[in-house]
């Protein structure tokens, strides 16, 4: 009988997890979590479902160490080499099987992030491969000790794998669960094992002892066991060796007093060996044991583990471990401090000797106590960097937090501070590589503190450097990191700082001046920029030098300044080459393609796809973040709305997920000014936190005003005043302002920003590095001088158009045109009612009214039937089928069905003839013909194999088209409210449609 067959009293668990087996093998990944205390059988349940999952799928396991010496991923790292691919196959997944080696070099938050990202995508592709052949079962136990990597990579691997017929089972104590591990838990269906009932403790008890106990010693047992299967087992088994079933047992209180009798049987060589085992680690390491002089060697520590498995404190051979892990706390228990710190130094140094994994050599030496502690904290940096070479960086920052108490528990000497700081920045960057930007700038903000009480001008430095890498949205003030940048700058200048560093520091002060407030740039930023360019062309480096041109840029970067920028932007970019930094290099492209776009240049557009293209190399999330928002602006650029706004939204979706500062107000940006283009705005605003806070009132009302709803944009703009118009955007907010002025503003508010746009006439609309277009500001001003009456405004669109068309901006080009026709329209006319498609958009002009959306099949069925000109239209015309016959009469008649299946009989010899003469090529042409006139005979059918009527095809047609007027009418009604009602009063809606106004009404339609 197997294991699985002798489950007691989880009978019904057992159903409930195999059938997710069942579904897993159908295709549909599945992930089932099986939780409970120590002992309840979780274990058990795994090797269950193993065992009733037979031979076809493929089994992999892996389980998780206690210890603080596992490297990370390590029960992954499991799963994998059970898998039998080859490196070559497992790609970035290949990392979690290489040996430990030296650290390789820290990366950025942001490259670390992407690694990570791509490791779990390789790991996904390996299971979906084997997946392809053959069911695949993943089973993890003891995850209530895993890492946080490896709960993440859980997580991700149950969404990437849902569709692919894989199950993932996992095992862990629940109240032994970190807050990640049971957010993880919490995406998959759920076993909680309880204890078992009286009923199946006596099932059990007459298992284990080989005969029906009393009801009394059941009853005893399952009271003091609470139904826990390992304690009942362990008790039965001691009364067994008492000799008496009726008689008292001498047990404590705890298991543990019962796991302490049944070692006391082991011999003190055996009992010494064990304590050894239980401090080295899960696992019995024999050769680490000889080495660390346990025993005198490896024969003898091999004789000694037998007496231990005969006694079932040891199972398995490769290697030998706890039967379970309540016989190695309990050994772990009994032991003194003294005798614990003896074993893990001695522990220690055998792994040293041994060149083990810097996480285990760490924890033993630093449980060895302060004799050890110098080694401890050598090997607990480098358990740190190995971590963030293996992407592990949680455990990374575990490790650098225990080597600063280890510094603080040893007291601080200079030589300790100075070591303390540099640990410090180390911890803030892997606190950043795990999403902390919190605790990144917390730690920095230490290390800042730690550097002035040192008198070191070089670490404080270093950390604002980091407080200013962090980044904060676009016009957040941040009076904090100014001070701090400042203080930095003059003790480094005091000191005689390294020149560089200098430079670093100067230009991080003015890009923060510059961008961290609500004015626009002053003489500070400029001065202090170019003192940042001198000092870096005086230090001859090239990567700081392309980081200071970067900040005069930014000091000069005002509406109007294009061309003056452009130079700039030339020195910043070979520098950035020089120095081979390819994130500043595709940063000067994209400054570049802003400058040039501004100017009304066509070159900015290929520009523009240069940084697409080097930021989409760069090789973190970050990179692919900036990629997308800027593929989104080219696609608006050229007139591709609804392109432009899907990109626009998996952009907010990663720049979110990596904490992007900009993420969201990149996204609106962009999204506002398609709304002009005929795109939806977003679903939700902007947070009330937003430095842009005091111009909701006008982006709130922008939406309604691009769609020509007065009304609407009024009652959002309500009292607003141009005094709180935020300037140090450029012209984004003029230009928004312009859009709501125009349509629903008074004519002084709409004076006060064409006063304030007239200087740029000429040049573009840019917001900041292309995060989006707005379109020329001769449009902008022919819409304002529209409004005011002002005559100029023809010759103001006229420009507009023509420099919409040199710079290829088709959407915009659109509008310029019909502004400029609405203008010159003969006085006392209007615009004639139209519905015309361009680019996926549907424009809609009724009573002089026009307003766009998005096209839909709605959409085109009311152009239809307009265009029918009060003809019925059937519905299968308008669904796409040609109409032969009408009524009810058979799709197919029997005449027609006999000749298709005449036809078909042919067909079956002519193909028989083609194969057999070697003419392949004919036989798959007439076995095309066979499956067509298959199809063609199934649609014909219904229900049982009756035939199917034309009717009943023209009321799902009828029903379907229905529907899609709807939807576009509800789409229609909050735009344009009397086009609206105006369809619902004409059209009529039936098998046959048509298009009945009251009165005549005259159409365009293409």
């Amino acid at each position: 009988m197997s294991r699985a067959d002798r489950l007691i009293g989880r009978e019904s668990a057992l159903a409930a997890a195999s059938s997710v087996l069942d579904d897993a093998r159908r295709g549909a990944g599945q992930f089932l979590m099986i939780s409970g205390e120590a002992g309840i059988g979780k274990t058990a349940m795994l090797a269950a479902l193993v065992s009733r999952a037979g031979t076809v799928p493929l089994v992999l396991r892996g389980f998780c160490w206690e210890g603080d010496g596992a490297p990370p991923y390590w029960p992954w790292s499991q799963v994998l080499q059970a898998s039998g691919l080859p490196m070559a196959d497992l790609g970035e997944a290949g990392w979690l099987l290489q040996p430990a080696s030296d650290p390789a070099e820290p990366m950025g938050a942001v490259a670390a992030g992407d690694a990570q990202f791509r490791l779990f995508e390789a790991a996904a592709r390996c299971l979906g491969r084997l997946a392809a052949g053959r069911p695949v079962l993943v089973v993890l136990d003891d995850l209530h000790w895993a890492d946080e990597p490896t709960l993440r990579l859980l997580g991700f691997l149950a969404r990437a794998l849902a569709a692919e017929s894989v199950a993932l089972l996992g095992a862990y104590r629940d109240t032994e669960a970190s807050p990640e591990l049971l957010k993880i838990a919490g995406q998959a269906q759920q076993l909680a094992l309880a204890g078992l009932t009286p009923d199946d403790i006596g099932a059990l008890a007459r298992e284990v002892a080989g005969t029906a106990l009393p009801a009394q010693v059941t009853a005893q047992l399952w009271q003091r066991s609470g139904g826990n299967p390992f304690f009942v087992r362990e008790l039965i088994r001691l009364l067994q060796a008492q000799g008496s079933w009726h008689q008292p047992a001498q047990i404590p209180a705890s298991v543990a007093e019962t796991l302490r009798r049944r070692l006391a049987r082991l011999s003190t060589e055996c009992v010494r060996l064990l304590e050894w085992a239980a401090i080295a680690g899960r696992d019995v390491d024999v050769a680490l044991l000889a080495h660390g002089a346990a025993v005198g060697h490896e024969l003898a520590a091999l004789s000694l583990l037998d007496e231990a498995r005969q006694a079932g404190v040891i199972a398995g051979t490769s290697p030998p471990r706890f039967t379970h892990d309540l016989y190695r706390e309990t050994i772990l228990d009994g032991l003194s401090a003294s005798a614990r710190t003896a074993i893990n130094l001695s522990v220690g140094r055998a792994l040293q000797a041994r060149s083990g994994p810097a996480a285990r050599v760490a924890a033993h030496l630093l449980a060895a106590g302060p004799q050890a502690r110098q080694d401890a904290l050598e090997y607990s940096l480098l358990a740190a960097r190995e971590a963030t070479a293996r992407l592990g960086h949680e455990d990374a920052c575990a490790y650098y937090l225990r080597a600063l108490d280890i510094i603080v528990e040893g007291g601080t000497s200079g030589a300790d501070a100075g070591r303390r700081i540099d640990i410090l920045l180390e911890l803030a960057a892997s606190h950043e590589r795990t999403g902390r930007s919190d605790l990144a700038a917390q730690r920095l903000g230490q290390a800042a503190d730690a550097s002035r009480s040192a008198g070191d001008p070089v670490g404080l430095a270093r950390a604002a450097l980091g407080i200013q890498t962090l980044g904060y949205r676009s016009g957040a003030q941040n009076a904090e990191l100014l001070d701090l940048l400042r203080e930095a700058s003059r003790r480094l200048e005091e000191a005689g700082g390294p020149l560089a560093l200098r430079s670093r520091v100067l230009a991080a002060l003015a890009r923060t001046l510059r961008h961290g407030s609500d004015r626009l740039p002053g003489a500070e930023v400029t001065q202090v920029a170019e003192r940042a360019a001198q000092l870096a062309a005086a230090a001859n480096d090239p990567s700081a030098l392309a980081t200071a041109k970067l900040a005069v840029h930014d000091a000069m970067w005002i509406p109007g300044t294009a061309a003056a920028r452009l130079p700039v932007i030339a020195e910043m970019l070979d520098a950035a080459q020089a120095s081979g930094d390819d994130d500043l290099v595709a940063q000067a492209h994209l400054l570049r393609a802003a400058a040039l776009l501004e100017l009304g240049d066509p070159a900015g557009r290929d520009e523009l796809l240069t940084y697409v293209t080097l930021a989409g190399q760069l090789g973190h999330a970050r990179g692919r973040w900036g990629a997308l928002t800027r593929q989104a602006t080219f696609a608006q650029l050229a007139g591709r709305a609804e392109e432009a706004a899907r990109l626009g939204e998996q952009a907010l979706e990663l720049g979110l997920a990596i904490g992007e500062p900009d993420a969201a107000g990149c996204f609106f940006t962009s999204r506002l000014s398609l709304v002009a283009l005929g795109v939806r705005e977003p679903a939700t605003g902007m947070d009330a936190s937003d430095p842009l806070w005091p111009m909701f009132p006008v982006l709130r009302a922008w939406p309604y005003a691009a769609r020509g709803d007065a009304a609407a944009a009024a009652a959002a703009l309500g009292d607003f005043s141009v005094l709180d118009i935020t300037m140090w955007t450029g012209l984004e907010a003029l230009a928004a302002a312009a859009v709501v002025f125009a349509a629903a503003g008074s004519d002084a508010q709409r004076t006060w920003v064409y006063e304030r746009l007239r200087p740029y006439a000429g040049s573009h609309v840019v917001v900041g590095g292309c995060a989006s277009y707005h379109a020329a500001v001769d449009h902008h001003l022919g819409a304002l001088a529209a409004s005011l009456g002002d005559t100029a405004a023809g010759a103001h669109f006229r420009a507009a158009l023509a420099m919409h068309e040199r710079l290829g901006a088709a959407g915009w080009a659109r509008l310029s045109e019909q502004a400029l026709a609405r203008l010159e329209a003969p006085a006392g006319s209007q615009a004639p009612n139209e519905l015309r498609l361009v680019n996926g958009v549907r424009l809609l002009c009724f009573e002089g009214k026009q307003v766009q959306l998005p096209d839909s099949k709605g959409l085109a069925d009311i152009a239809t039937l307009i265009g029918a000109r009060g003809a019925d239209v059937h519905v299968l015309t308008l669904v796409g089928h040609h109409l032969a016959r009408m009524g009810a009469d058979p799709v197919l008649d029997e005449k027609a069905k006999a000749a298709y299946k005449a036809r078909l009989a042919g067909l079956a010899g002519d193909i028989e003839d083609a194969e057999a003469a070697g003419r392949a090529g004919r036989a798959e042409v007439l076995r095309n013909e066979r499956d067509a006139l298959i199809r063609e005979l199934a649609a014909a059918a219904g229900l049982g194999h009756r035939d199917r009527k034309l009717g009943d095809e023209a009321e799902r047609a009828r029903k379907t088209v229905s529907a899609r007027v709807r939807d576009a009418l509800s789409k229609i009604g909050p735009v344009h409210p009397e086009l609206a009602a105006h369809l619902r009063e004409s059209l009529r809606l039936g098998t046959r449609c048509s298009y009945s106004p009251p009165v005549g009404v005259t159409w365009k339609v293409n």
